[in-house]
């Protein structure tokens, strides 16, 4: 039996909600960078270089069949 659950209007309220407030933080932070995703990433690679605590980087790993991707 395929029973279809539907979400109550609140539960949809709240999750429009949420994705509203992730929209909103991505828009600020998007502006904080002039929306320059370049440098974006480099601060937050910076700031991972800076925490000290490890971190999983693909380009040094590759799948089978599957090369990492070019700058």
């Amino acid at each position: 039996m395929n029973a279809k659950i539907t979400p109550t209007q609140t539960e949809i309220s709240v999750a429009d909600e949420v994705l509203r407030e992730v929209w909103r933080i991505k828009d600020e932070l998007s502006a904080s960078y002039n929306h320059d995703l370049d440098r974006l990433f480099a601060e937050a690679r910076e700031r991972q270089r800076r925490s000290g605590r490890p971190s999983v980087n693909l380009e040094k790993q590759s799948k089978k069949g599957v090369s990492p991707r070019k700058k």
